[in-house]
């Protein structure tokens, strides 16, 4: 029986758990850790600063909170290679005060970015949830989260609530019912191509009502 060297082995066993690693990482994961290097390289202090920042400075609008408004913006950013912040524009915006919040922080960073030598790193997209304690809802798609405290004696309903609604909907065919759910669910999660799915079946069993 032939006998390989040790350090050939253990290059082979570190390379598998390696390449399993890389199979099994996500696309959020991936998304992230590429934003992450991106941050770290455009943000003075890097990406955890930002966070920190981010964390010091933003706060959940209470009438965001008794509406239980929960969800996932995407800032759109575009940052000069002279480090200027010259936009922010939002995605899936949440509304009722946490957009503005997300804006205004975002302006608040002017002064804070490193300059660059490559345009690629001049336009990027940055996932920040708002969420409350206590509210079951997806978290792994955003890359700044921000928990705000519930308001006591009034829960908010989980994902789960709103799919289960969606596809009781969806089977009996009420589309114009079904949006309603589907749009929460999208506001929450952006980057779920099911619910995107869920939507264009309710938008044909309208068209055909």
């Amino acid at each position: 029986m032939r006998r390989y060297p040790l350090f050939l082995v253990i290059l082979f066993m570190f390379s598998f758990s390696y390449g399993i690693a890389q199979e099994y990482e996500t696309v959020s994961e991936s998304r992230k850790t590429n934003l992450i290097s991106v941050l770290n390289y455009r943000y003075k202090g890097g990406f955890y600063t930002l966070e920190k920042h981010f964390n010091n400075s933003v706060s959940f609008p209470e009438v965001a909170k008794y509406n239980c408004r929960v969800g996932i913006c995407i800032a759109s950013l575009y940052i000069d290679c002279e480090g200027v912040l010259q936009k922010v524009s939002l995605k899936n915006p949440l509304r009722l005060g946490i957009d503005e919040e997300i804006s205004n922080f975002f302006n608040s960073t002017a002064g804070n970015w490193n300059t660059c030598d490559d345009e690629r790193y001049m336009k990027f997209d940055i996932p920040i949830q708002f969420t409350l304690s206590g509210t079951e809802t997806n978290a792994t798609d955003a890359l700044l989260i921000h928990v705000g405290e519930g308001v006591p004696g009034q829960p908010c309903n989980s994902d789960e609530y709103y799919l289960t609604k969606v596809e009781k909907l969806l089977k009996k065919k009420n589309g114009k019912k079904a949006m309603q759910y589907i749009n929460v669910l999208i506001r929450r999660d952006p980057y779920n191509n099911k619910y995107y799915e869920m939507k264009k079946e309710a938008t044909g069993y309208m068209e055909n009502n």
